[in-house]
């Protein structure tokens, strides 16, 4: 009899073991939808992983200011989130950056630079990126880009900044209405001949680190090695194309390498997060890196 109680204290025991072993810590997740929204694919479905959506910045804006915030994981313009690191109001830091640039000119054949052009994103990225690029005169800026292939839709403007894959869809709804629109412009080539800049990046909360550290590898694993399409067209699915902020899964893929997604951890991107945040003013320092 004390033979079989010692046996089953150590089945007990071993049980309880590789439960903590196999048990992840909870994280809580915060992603504006689009591009930065499809890099964290493969963590919709992770088990204690909670991902949150949300259209605009000032979702991310409030979060990011907030001493208490639940989100363990913020994903944001690298701009907002340095700006606020910068004047320590903020408790996350930079990680590394999953987006590098996806905004594109479309309209019509007969846009010349310099004609009425509609944009959105006053006062942040796309603003900035038109200005660099030489795009900057004669902008009307709208609250989003949905208004953007409004106004090129109804025929109000013959070109308009957009984000792909909104660009590619909004290329199609113009085919069925009898339009001819194309990518004039891509915006992530400068005259050095570079191609890309560091646009989404993943925000982490101090002591936190640690918890989302395997998030980070499934990141990581699933931008810069290979993917099965079909995979991934049905995890886009599952998750659902209004959480994910794209107009279907096949526009997605078709579009995938003018999204711009690659893991880069911050540490190893100084060089272009420094001139990239210069461009706002903002002064690149280690201290806005994760510890």
């Amino acid at each position: 009899m004390k033979k079989l109680t010692w046996i089953l204290a150590l089945v007990l025991m071993l049980a309880g073991c590789s439960s903590k072993e196999t048990t992840a810590e909870p994280i809580q997740i915060l992603v504006p939808q689009g591009a930065p929204a499809l890099a964290l694919l493969p963590l919709y479905e992770g088990e204690n992983i909670s991902i949150d959506s949300v259209a605009g910045s000032d979702p991310l804006t409030a979060e990011l200011a907030k001493a208490a915030s639940d989100y363990d994981v913020i994903v944001a313009p690298i701009n907002l989130g340095a700006k606020m690191i910068e004047k320590q109001s903020s408790d996350y830091r930079l990680a590394s950056i999953v987006t590098w640039g996806n905004l594109y000119i479309v309209g019509s054949e007969e846009y010349q630079s310099g004609d009425p052009l509609a944009a959105f994103g006053e006062n942040a990225v796309p603003q900035k990126i038109l200005t660099e690029r030489g795009f900057g005169e004669n902008v009307t800026y709208f609250g989003s880009a949905q208004d953007v292939q409004a106004q090129l839709l109804s025929d109000r403007f013959t070109a308009g900044l957009l984000a792909e894959p909104a660009a590619t869809a909004t290329i199609a709804k113009a085919k069925e209405k009898g339009m001819s629109f194309a990518i004039l412009h891509d915006l992530q080539k400068n005259d050095e001949g570079q191609t890309g800049y560091p646009q989404a990046a993943i925000f982490i909360k101090s002591g936190r680190e640690a918890a989302c550290e395997e998030a980070l590898m499934q990141v990581e694993a699933f931008l810069n090695e290979s993917r099965d399409e079909a995979e991934m067209k049905t995890m886009m699915e599952k998750v659902g194309l209004e959480n994910l902020g794209i107009p279907s899964a096949e526009v997605a893929l078709a579009t995938w390498e003018r999204q711009n997604l690659h893991y880069v951890a911050a540490e190893d991107a100084r060089d272009e997060i420094t001139a990239f945040l210069k461009l706002f003013d903002i002064t690149f320092d280690s201290d806005m890196l994760i510890r």
